[in-house]
């Protein structure tokens, strides 16, 4: 029998509007998240104020998501680098601000800022990571076969929308098992369309496979600041959208620790 589909929604930075829109849009569906937390910007660190077209949420706000089942807390640096210093310094500074040893019962995630982390690099430093309870990391997109045909075909979709297209060039990052801790994500700009991210959910739920959704803030309609920014509407769609697969029993939302957990 294949395995159920599993589905993560994965956010980096920290921004406000995870706590204040996100939060409890994923409390009233009832649907797990990880929040990949900057420690420096949500720590005011004035250096960072370039990294969001919003202000972080604050300490308070992260410590109660914390106490929530339904949050994983994961890093996402100190100054959102990919360092080892900076991945280490942005993980302990948080658990500091959290009283806590680790993010998890299983240990600590780590997303990596702007998905710029080398695999080369992360194995040079993946000992000393370790070490730290960090669990794994989490890319962006991998190209298992025709790379150039799959570029091709993230470039047409864009223009087409068509989402048979948009499934095609984004099903060879979905994960069937996950090796030297390494976690792959889908980027969801606000130009995506919800048909478009349900031809990949439901390919998922096809193959048995694993995906996370790479967010970064969902907006009011209309409120678009860049590209990272995904409307309301769209996203209570996609959410109900979830809802119903679940309980049809085609897939489980899960973080993205637990993705980690069941694939490796």
């Amino acid at each position: 029998m294949k395995n159920k589909a599993l589905i993560s929604f994965s956010f980096d930075d920290g921004r406000i509007d995870n706590y204040e829109i996100l939060y409890p849009l994923l409390k009233q569906y009832n649907l797990p998240a990880t929040l990949n937390i900057t420690t420096g910007f949500v720590k005011g660190d004035n250096t960072l104020k370039h990294l969001a077209p919003t202000a972080p949420m604050n300490l308070g706000m992260i410590k109660e998501l914390f106490q929530d089942n339904l949050i994983e807390i994961a890093s996402h640096g100190y100054y959102h680098r990919n360092t080892k210093e900076d991945i280490l310094s942005g993980q302990e500074e948080l658990l500091k601000e959290l009283n806590a040893d680790k993010f998890t019962s299983y240990g600590n995630g780590f997303a990596s800022p702007g998905t710029a982390l080398e695999i080369d690099a992360y194995m040079k430093m993946k000992q000393e990571l370790n070490a730290s309870h960090l669990e794994y990391v989490r890319l962006s997109l991998r190209y298992l076969s025709y790379p150039s045909l799959k570029i091709f075909l993230r470039k047409v979709s864009r223009v087409l929308k068509w989402p048979i297209l948009y499934r095609l060039a984004y099903q060879d990052t979905l994960m069937s098992h996950v090796e030297d801790g390494i976690l792959y994500s889908i980027p969801v700009l606000s130009t995506i369309k919800v048909s478009e991210l349900k031809a990949l959910i439901k390919y998922a739920e096809l193959s048995g496979k694993a995906c996370i959704l790479m967010f970064h803030s969902i907006v009011e309609d209309g409120k678009i600041r860049d590209n990272w920014d995904y409307e309301l509407t769209k996203f209570i769609h996609l959410c109900k959208f979830l809802v119903e697969e679940r309980e049809k029993q085609h897939l489980d939302v899960v973080t993205s620790m637990e993705i980690f957990q069941r694939l490796k």
